[in-house]
């Protein structure tokens, strides 16, 4: 009986100590604990920090924030757990709910019935960034300045962003350039002309620049901008007025004056036009071009030396003159003119045939050089009946009259008052006439119709015939009459006579000469 009681007290001994094994193998006794030893994580967002560790039992690991999480094999979690060992844990770090102070992170292990913190992990305050990109797309320093036109640049930050500054000589494509978060921003800049600035290149050293900033105003970044000049084929021209066209200069080339087109009055400049010029590097030629007049065919030419341009002040000045008179005034960057420099009359002008007739004028493209248009004449103002208004029939163009001197002429045909001007050559196969306005007191459509006011045309010592079509008598502005005399096929060899009179009394008389051939 005793040896059987004996072998059950072995047998519940052994059983006792099967189970306390057993237990050991699922559950770390508490007394042989031991933690890794805390550590300090600093990070930014976007960072992918390790945790490693050594420990001998099963752990289980747990974050205690959203934007700092653990990489596993099956996705990103907030807590995870593995065996005993070495192991190396790698942190997700996100921008979630980050602020500008640095923000923490717990990292907290649970072994067996015991935890303890071992890691705190701290993300440094919210890191904003801002990058520029060039045309092609190239990460670059500096913003480029384009000159008359908007050189393209991007931007992309990981903030909400403006330029909220930026130096005055800069331009913004539409005036603003904003964009969220992680987007890239399309815009472009370009220069302020001034007249001056814009000639010379400079470096990102000048100082100039743009400012971005986020919506506090607390993060901001500053842009240098550079510019490498307008480039040899432009040029900024700058006049007392924006006009270029229409300029009037007096017979003693000291006053210029310009109709205002609403009001009829003139502004008027004395002794000279004053002109900035803008090129790059100063390097511009002036061009100045005569308006002549072939008996109402106009051209130019290219060597009229009454016209000065001071390059060093920008004064033009118009030497006298005793005859009416047109110029014009052209300042080309150094890289057109070289291109039309062997031949600038092919080169800048070209023939308008609007007419029938082809008349010089410049070329569309090289109206943007112009720097003025005017004519020089007498300021003084002109009898509305005085002399005679003669126009080319094709061309519209004026004729220059001139007082005629012959006083045995004068006397054949009764009259005091008397005038000259050449018949125009004919063009392209075309026979040209000529429209006349006798500039004459009542002599009007209707006296013309009551039979008061006449003419009489004479060639070869005959009178030319209306009914064979040899003039015509037509209606011409302000109700005034005007006569229209049509060339030959075989033209004028002599001089045409043309009598006006009112109410039977000769009052002017026009001598035509024939066309120089």
């Amino acid at each position: 009986m005793k040896n059987l009681l004996s072998k059950i007290s072995v047998m519940a001994a052994a059983l006792c100590l099967t189970l306390t094994t057993t237990s050991c193998d699922d559950k770390t006794p508490t007394n042989n604990i031991a933690f890794p030893e805390a550590q300090t994580i600093e990070c930014s967002a976007g960072d992918t920090p390790s945790l490693s560790f050594t420990v001998d039992g099963a752990w289980q690991l747990r974050s205690d924030a959203i934007w700092c999480m653990f990489y596993t094999p099956t996705g990103i979690v907030q807590d995870m757990s593995g065996s005993a060992g070495k192991h190396n844990v790698m942190l997700n770090i996100t921008s979630e709910g980050i602020k500008d102070v640095a923000t923490t992170a717990t990292l907290t292990m649970r072994l067996g019935d015991k935890e303890s913190v071992v890691a705190t992990v701290v993300r440094n305050a919210e890191q904003h960034t801002l990058r520029i990109y060039n045309a092609e797309g190239e990460p670059t320093e500096c913003i480029e300045l384009g000159y008359g036109e908007y050189v393209e640049f991007s931007v992309e930050a990981n903030f909400r962003f403006a330029a909220t500054a930026y130096s005055e000589c800069v331009e913004i494509e539409g005036g603003a350039v904003t964009g969220g978060a992680n987007e890239r921003v399309t815009s472009g800049a370009c220069i302020v002309a001034d007249g001056t600035r814009e000639r010379y290149a400079f470096t990102a050293e000048a100082g100039h620049s743009i400012t971005f900033s986020d919506e506090t105003g607390k993060t901001t970044f500053t842009i240098p901008v550079i510019y490498n000049g307008m480039g040899g084929n432009k040029i900024g021209i700058y006049g007392p007025t924006t006009k270029n066209f229409g300029w009037e200069v007096s017979l003693a080339g000291d006053s210029f004056r310009l109709m205002d087109d609403a009001t009829g009055e003139y502004t008027t400049y004395n002794d000279a036009l004053e002109f900035t010029i803008a090129a790059d590097n100063d390097r511009y030629e002036v061009l100045f071009f005569e308006q002549k007049n072939d008996c109402g065919l106009p051209y130019y030419t290219t060597d009229a030396e009454w016209m000065h341009f001071d390059k060093a002040t920008g004064r033009l000045t118009i030497d006298s003159s005793e005859q009416q008179r047109s110029g014009a005034v052209m300042a080309l960057p150094v890289a057109i003119y070289d291109e039309v420099k062997a031949d600038i009359k092919g080169s800048i002008f070209e023939l308008d045939y609007a007419s029938g007739v082809g008349i010089e004028v410049f070329k569309h493209e090289f109206l943007k050089y112009l720097v003025v248009e005017f004519t020089q004449l007498s300021f003084e103002e002109r009898d509305p009946y005085e002399g005679f208004y003669v126009y080319h029939s094709l061309t519209i163009y004026e004729i220059l009259c001139l007082a005629y001197d012959n006083d045995a002429v004068k006397s054949k045909y009764g009259v005091t008052e008397a005038y000259t001007c050449p018949f125009p050559k004919p063009i392209d196969g075309k026979t040209p006439g000529i429209i006349i306005d006798p500039r004459i007191e009542s002599w009007t459509t209707d006296t013309f119709t009551e039979g008061r006011a006449t003419v009489e045309l004479y060639y070869r010592g005959e009178r030319l015939l209306q009914s064979d079509g040899e003039y015509a008598t037509e209606e011409n502005k302000d109700e005034r009459m005007a006569v229209r005399l049509i060339g030959p096929e075989e033209g004028f060899d002599e001089e045409v006579y043309i009598l006006f009179k009112l109410d039977g009394e000769a009052k002017k008389l026009l001598v035509v000469t024939p066309p120089t051939l």
